[in-house]
């Protein structure tokens, strides 16, 4: 009998209907597709793009959607701005998703400490913990961006440092819970090491956890990044983001309003999409919500 089976009271965990639960949860499908549409343009950006979207054409400045050869129009240095938009939906994926990832990996790492070490080094970490927690995120992001450098680089540090106090706290106390069940402390009578009972037995039984905060991380580090870029210590050109665009397009939002509404609506599109695809997740993944669901 396996981990999964004793945590659930001793019986197998039911498996059929997963596709039913997948295809009945209009949040996961419709997370599913506006993020597959986010990243298939993010692709796409990799090896085509409608015009260099740093190449400045005076003679094209501030032309509306729709004009030939610019879809969504120019910025006030004639840059093509659906160019720009494909370029900076790679550029904020690439932020986003590696400060979670590094979040997650890093968090991972020292929830599971805290949770398994002795209390003294427990309570070290959670202390830490709570410092860098009482700090206002975006101000905390804010000052490490701008100590160490604009950039895509310096941002993702940025944004790690402020996802893994968070991911530790989550992490923590999901591992605590495993580690109260009893397979774990049979474990223990069997001599196992912690290591052995945080691979075998914890982690398998936190990875849906790990999924659903990984996706609302990665929508927080979208919308994170686009406000370090938009204040100037985030990403510069030659590169490209969403937030960048939004700082570019404030000195002309007078004159050409839809300079600040694409970027604008990019931003409210990944977040809101990447923010279902988490709440689907957490409903499909989560034993306690699909138990009251059944």
């Amino acid at each position: 009998m396996t981990s999964h089976e004793l945590a659930s009271g001793g019986g197998p965990v039911p498996t059929g209907g997963v596709g039913r639960r997948v295809l009945g949860n209009a949040s996961l499908v419709v997370g599913v597709v506006m993020t597959v549409a986010l990243v298939a343009v993010a692709a796409l950006s990799l090896v085509w793009t409608p015009a260099d979207p740093n190449l400045a054409a005076p003679a094209d400045r501030l032309l509306p959607a729709g004009s030939h050869g610019h879809l969504l129009g120019t910025d006030a240095l004639g840059r093509d701005i659906a160019s720009a938009l494909m370029v900076g939906a790679r550029t904020s994926i690439t932020v986003a998703a590696g400060a979670a990832l590094l979040g997650v990996v890093l968090g991972t790492i020292s929830g599971l400490t805290a949770a398994a070490a002795r209390p003294v080094v427990s309570e070290s970490i959670m202390r830490g913990v709570d410092i860098l927690l009482a700090m206002p995120g975006i101000v905390f992001a804010l000052v490490l961006a701008a100590t160490v450098g604009a950039g895509v680089g310096s941002t993702i540090f940025a944004l790690t440092v402020f996802f893994v106090p968070s991911f530790t706290r989550v992490v923590r106390a999901a591992a605590l819970r495993v580690l109260a069940e009893d397979y774990v402390t049979a474990a223990e009578l069997y001599g196992r090491r912690k290591v052995f009972i945080l691979a075998r037995h914890v982690l398998p039984n936190i990875f849906s956890v790990l999924i659903v905060q990984f996706t609302l991380y990665f929508a927080a580090g979208i919308l994170t990044e686009a406000g370090l870029s938009y204040l100037g210590v985030g990403v510069n050109r030659p590169a490209v983001s969403w937030g960048m665009l939004l700082k570019e397009a404030q000195d002309t939002v007078g004159v050409s309003g839809p300079l600040a509404i694409w970027p604008g609506l990019a931003i409210v599109f990944a977040v809101l999409g990447l923010n279902m695809l988490g709440d689907g997740l957490r409903d499909v993944l989560d034993p306690r919500l699909r138990k009251r669901s059944s």
